[in-house]
């Protein structure tokens, strides 16, 4: 998780895009390295609890620059811009989480940050179609161990 913190963008927003326990969002909010941290779930309880555990924390000051948003990744509306953090899903829903906010033309953030749990050949070849390349290209792809299981990383650039 450490990684993808290291792999963001300085100064800018991060998005924690289906965030489940939001330890990479908290780990990016405490480096305060980053202008706004935002943490997107479509599940209530998780968006519920992280708030809570975010508030709880010894350092928590009032003024820390996050957002908690309860919806599903393909319903953000506005600018996205940034480091944009989809990890821990499949890669069918990483395809259609950054398809929709494509088509919405919402899609501006700076870096990309991909790391499908499954279908990881649904993501790849998407992210190597013509239309895509014409946003984003692979800066980098590396393999992290997550348990005893090896996990890719995509990172990706604007255009």
């Amino acid at each position: 998780m450490q990684t993808f913190i290291e792999k963001a963008l300085d100064h800018s927003p991060f998005w924690d895009v289906c965030c489940d326990h939001g330890y990479v969002g908290i780990g990016a909010l405490y480096t305060k390295r980053f202008s706004h941290v935002h943490f997107v779930d479509q599940v209530p309880h998780i968006i519920e609890r992280l708030d809570q555990l975010i508030k709880q924390s010894p350092d928590f000051k009032e003024d820390f620059p996050y957002s908690l948003h309860t919806m599903s990744g393909e319903s953000l509306d506005g600018d996205i811009t940034g480091t944009f953090l989809i990890a821990g899903v499949g890669g069918m829903t990483i395809k259609n989480i950054l398809s929709a906010a494509l088509k919405k033309e919402t899609l501006k953030a700076q870096r990309l940050l991909l790391s499908p749990h499954t279908d990881e050949a649904v993501m790849s070849a998407y992210i190597m179609s013509e239309d895509f390349k014409n946003y984003y290209s692979i800066k980098e792809r590396l393999m992290l161990l997550d348990g005893k299981k090896h996990r890719p990383l995509y990172i990706l650039d604007r255009n």
